[in-house]
């Protein structure tokens, strides 16, 4: 058909013709926009996994990077590059090492190792209150972090001898020779004693009850106590700033005797000689003890 025959047909066969022309031409389009659609989504799915495979490789070949991986000889063969020790006053650092040596390095980065088993191996040590392990990268390394307990009374057989065993301020006794480093310490109270048998003779609760008894001598006589002489238990002394206090036996009336001390210890300036101490071993009884003076 011509375009001349075509224009005799009705008006409404033309425009369906047109119509149907227009139809096939928008179908041919829309066809050709998929598979232009189609070859775009191929294309970002290829680059997507493209991409994918290159984060996993890189990340592997990351991962493999020595930087991550804790020594296997961190824990057997230490060295403070690798496993530092912090915050350690009383347990030498020789000790914490020797504590942790069977820990078994994990052949994973260190940010995937556990840090439990550190913590449980140190626990064992009584002067460990809290445990705190860092882990850092490139160089792989470990920072142990100590919470040592505070003494709060020491037993000792002389002023200038090391500690036996002290007890702590949340109530736990230390009797392990190997951790009695302790610096001084201005409130712990010290205990002097003869020949003690420290598993036997002394406990928590007895050195509680000592404790009490020197913070009585203290607020009686708003002075502090510089130690508390026990080794004859049957005639204890206390040394306060200014004096020694007799005590005698720690009995049941011994608070009661202690109270005297705030009436007494003024009269020391009117007393004449060197007082050697203040007796208050006796009920309702109080001396002064003074030095023997030589005799030429």
């Amino acid at each position: 058909m011509t375009p001349e025959e075509f224009k005799h047909y009705p008006k409404e066969i033309q425009e369906a013709v047109e119509q149907a022309h227009h139809s096939v031409k928008r179908k041919q389009k829309e066809r050709k926009v998929r598979k232009q659609r189609k070859k775009l989504r191929s294309l970002k799915a290829f680059i997507r996994l493209l991409l994918i495979f290159l984060l996993v490789a890189s990340t592997y070949k990351l991962l493999k990077l020595r930087g991550w991986y804790l020594s296997q000889t961190a824990f057997s063969k230490p060295e403070t590059e690798l496993v530092q020790v912090i915050n350690n006053k009383i347990v030498p650092t020789d000790l914490i090492y020797k504590q942790i040596k069977d820990i078994k390095v994990p052949k994973s980065p260190i940010f995937l190792m556990g840090v439990n088993p550190i913590k449980k191996e140190l626990f064992k040590i009584p002067v460990f209150k809290n445990v705190y392990v860092r882990r850092y990268a490139f160089p792989a390394r470990v920072d142990i972090i100590l919470k040592e307990r505070i003494p709060a009374a020491v037993i000792k057989t002389d002023l200038k001898a090391k500690p036996i065993a002290f007890v702590t301020t949340d109530g736990v006794l230390i009797t392990n020779k190997n951790y009695m480093a302790l610096s001084e310490t201005k409130s712990a109270i010290k205990i002097l004693v003869a020949n003690p048998k420290i598993e036997k003779d002394w406990t928590v609760k007895r050195v509680e009850h000592i404790e009490k008894i020197v913070r009585t001598v203290e607020a009686y006589s708003s002075e502090k106590v510089h130690y508390i002489d026990m080794r004859n238990p049957n005639d204890v002394f206390v040394r306060i700033d200014s004096t020694n206090i007799r005590l005698g036996l720690l009995d049941s009336t011994v608070f009661e005797r202690i109270k005297r001390i705030y009436t007494i210890l003024p009269q020391i300036d009117e007393v004449e000689g060197t007082i050697k101490y203040i007796d208050l071993s006796w009920d309702k009884v109080n001396y002064f003890k003074l030095q023997k003076t030589e005799q030429k």
